[in-house]
């Protein structure tokens, strides 16, 4: 265990991580962080080191920060993704770099019937979303939360 005291909570879009977050940081105690909040944290904070917007990648920016924004004796959860779609509309793991850069107490992967997912994001989001892609998605989310 580290000094860190973060669980990763993962799942692909719309499988309920920011509920289940909610639920747990209510009962015990955690700070909910999602990682794209994280990713914006120096647009919306008052920080005046602002380097951090010349980043190149967004994972290196989700380290940065994050690490800003942890502070010891804290308890968090981080809900974000093993797969991200990458620009030509293809699921693509995330570096595992970035999960060592994050240094996790633990991590909990969440799934759901892809069928499920597709009708939640079709209603949260009010747009079509590809039943094939999603089941790919997870599959590949549990792959790699795996390893």
């Amino acid at each position: 265990m580290n000094d860190r005291n973060i669980i990763f909570v993962g799942g692909i879009h719309g499988v309920g991580k920011r509920t289940v977050c909610k639920e747990l940081a209510d009962k015990f105690g955690f700070q909910h962080l999602s990682a794209s909040e994280v990713l914006k944290w120096n647009e919306i904070s008052d920080l005046k080191n602002k380097r951090v917007q010349n980043f190149v990648t967004t994972q290196d920016r989700l380290i940065t920060n994050l690490n800003q924004i942890i502070e010891p004796k804290h308890k968090y959860l981080l809900d974000g993704h093993f797969t991200l779609l990458n620009s030509f509309g293809k699921p693509e793991k995330i570096d595992e770099s970035t999960f060592f850069e994050i240094k996790p107490d633990s991590i909990i992967l969440l799934t759901c019937e892809p069928k499920v997912i597709y009708k939640r994001l079709n209603q949260r989001d009010n747009s079509a979303y590809d039943l094939d892609i999603l089941e790919k998605m997870q599959e590949m989310e549990i792959e790699h939360a795996n390893h």
